[in-house]
Formats: structure tokens, sequence, C-alpha cells
């Protein structure tokens, strides 16, 4: 263990662990570490999969001695980095595959700086990243932070007891409907009367297909309150109750909604018109918005409310 740290029990999964991240699951652990001088060492003083081999560099020589490899491995768990780059390792392999290292990290290539934080209890930025998001879904949903672009034009009024949490400007709302096509032509023989010219003679024969294309039917504001989904557009208003919800299937720039009493699906595309911003521990970032993230605020208003 390392000094001026304790082994802690993970809240949410129960794994022992050190350092403010649970390796298990990424969750924050509920101690601190103590205070003490910036660690000054080198990534592979200590091993980000098991936390206590101090990794051997190696380097092996191609054909001719024309190319080479260099390779970090942990003698205590036996994983493998391999240099991919200036100050960009990759986690290649490790001789116990369950390992939490190798679960959440098996073949990712980070920087040294990353694996130095994994090695002291922390994560990869992209999983930091991750875990920040779910932060401040958390503090939307809770009311704990403002909403987003909640003073767009065309923002509605929200009733009482409602909560504005975003509003989205240029959202474009689409349905299925039904497109009729009709296939015919003539079934008899053809006689040529002029230059160019032809008669055919017979019956006319024609078959009507009728099939379902999903069509833009309107363009709007797409706001969401704690209560309701909102859509004001300029030939239309649709306010649905998010307990009427029955599922939500995000895109990268929409969603889809199924609701009782309604059998089309409705489809609101172009949220990525409106900018998540948030900043946690002096982290920043900008996220545009999208199905998937709308999706989970939906979904957490539905557990909490």
């Amino acid at each position: 263990m390392r000094e001026g740290l304790i082994q802690m029990r993970c809240p949410n999964c129960g794994y022992e662990d050190e350092g403010r991240y649970c390796s298990n699951c990424g969750s924050p652990l509920l101690h601190q570490p103590a205070e003490s001088a910036p660690d000054k060492g080198e990534w592979y003083d200590r091993c980000p999969a098991c936390r206590a081999g101090r990794l051997s560099k190696a380097v092996s020589r191609g054909f001719l001695g024309l190319t080479s490899t260099e390779s970090y491995s942990c003698p205590n768990c036996g994983a493998v980095f391999t240099r991919e780059g200036s100050n960009r390792f990759k986690l290649s392999s490790i001789s116990d595959t369950s390992r939490p290292a190798w679960r959440d990290y098996a073949n990712h290539t980070l920087s040294d700086l990353e694996w130095k934080r994994i090695a002291g209890g922390g994560v990869s930025d992209a999983r930091q990243r991750e875990l920040d998001l779910d932060h401040a879904i958390t503090s939307i949903v809770e009311g704990r932070t403002q909403a987003l672009n909640a003073a767009a034009t065309g923002s509605i009024v929200p009733k009482r007891g409602e909560r504005l949490l975003v509003t989205v400007p240029g959202v474009t709302l689409s349905e299925p409907r039904s497109v009729r096509t009709t296939h015919g032509g003539g079934g008899g023989p053809s006689f040529r009367v002029a230059k160019g010219v032809y008669i055919r003679t017979g019956a006319f024969a024609s078959r009507s297909e009728s099939h379902e294309e999903i069509r833009s039917i309107d363009s709007g504001t797409l706001s969401l309150t704690n209560k309701r989904l909102v859509f004001a557009g300029q030939k239309r208003t649709k306010s649905i109750n998010l307990g009427k919800i029955v599922s939500i299937k995000p895109f990268k720039d929409g969603i889809s909604i199924n609701r009782e009493g309604k059998q089309k699906t409705e489809y609101y595309s172009g949220l990525d018109n409106a900018v998540l911003r948030f900043s946690i521990e002096g982290r920043d970032y900008e996220e545009p918005l999208s199905g998937a993230i709308l999706a989970r605020l939906i979904e957490g208003l539905l557990k909490t409310e």
C-alpha cells in the first residue's frame, strides 16, 4: 500500500482500493489521500496495473536491426506496456486478464501522465471525462446546476413546480408518413404507324404499393423541464409528460420517442445546436448536446421525480 493512502471499500462495488477512485468500477472513494509532496518519479516507477511492481525497460530489435520496440514489463503481474509514440504507451498484455486494469485499459494507448495517475489510484482522461459528465448530468437533474441554454429565444414558461433544464433551438421534428407508389404499363403488342410513333394494344395493368418514410414535419425549439418535454414549432406545439414516455432511443444528434397514446414514433434531431459547458475541480468541458446525454437526463428525471 502506498504511504499516505488508506485502503477503502468502494461504496458502489465493494472492491477495496486506495486513491481517489475505485479501479474496479471507477466510482469515487469516500476518503481523500493524505497531503504529501508531489510524486516526481517516472511513470514506470509503479505499475499502473497492479500498483506494486516497478516496470523494467526492454528494447527488442527487428529485422536487421532496422526497427526497434521499446516496452516496459512488470515482474509482479506480468503487465507489458509498449511505446506507441512520444510519451504514449499501450497496455498490450498481462498475465492475469481478470485484473480491473486489463478490463478497463486493455490495448489502450495512454500518455505517461495518465498511466502515472492510474498507478496512483486515478483514471484516464477519457474515464475522467465520463465521470465528470455523469456528475454534471446528476447536478442538472437535481437542480444544483443552472439550466442549459435556458435563455434561448422561444423557451417555454415553466408551470408551477417546473424547472427548465434544457432549451435547444433549431430542432427538427420528424415522423413516419405513409407513401403510396403506383407502378404499371401496357400489356399488349405495339404497332408502328409512323416514323417514331407506335400504338400499344391491350389492357393497362398497374399496382399500388405503400411504405413508410421518415418525413420532416416541423422545426422549432425543444425544451426539457423536470416534468415535460416540450416542442414549440412553427406549425405545432407538442407537450409530452415524461411519465408517458415508453421508450427513448438516442442518436448522435437526436432522439426518437415512443409514448403512451401515440402509435407513431417521434424523431427530434439537431440537439447539437446546444452545448453543455461545465467545470469540475478545475477541469473545464464543452460538450455538444447529444441524443445520449438528453436520454440520460430524461431517464434521470424519471428516477428522481
